[in-house]
């Protein structure tokens, strides 16, 4: 019986399967973003870029390098931070902001 109801229940819970994958998925391209500094020095080249080719003016091109620098800044004091951390299991799982995160999707169907 239980077989019957996971292949009638199917067209409800394989939907909210690929969307929790697709959040996961988001989740952790939005996690390798935020902690890639190889992502914040492509901006900086493309911003040398096109103050170079005139696409962008003085002013504008402080005002952007000086984010980007920032953000550069703060990656670096994060990965600073993680490598001094407490081990991973001495932390309670609530204060472990390094973890991946799950997000979870509950169906009407789910046993």
């Amino acid at each position: 019986m239980l077989f019957l109801g996971k292949i009638l229940g199917a067209p409800f819970t394989l939907p909210g399967a690929g969307m929790k994958w697709i959040f996961q998925t988001v989740a952790d391209l939005a996690d390798q973003e935020l902690n890639d500094e190889s992502v914040l020095r492509e901006q900086l080249i493309l911003l040398q870029v096109q103050y170079e080719e005139g696409d962008i003016d003085d002013d504008e091109y402080v005002q952007r390098e000086a984010e980007l620098m920032v953000r550069m800044r703060e990656v670096k004091a994060r990965k600073r931070l993680e490598a001094e951390q407490v081990p991973l299991d001495e932390l309670p799982a609530e204060a472990n902001v390094g973890a991946k995160r799950r997000v979870i999707v509950e169906t009407p169907f789910d046993d």
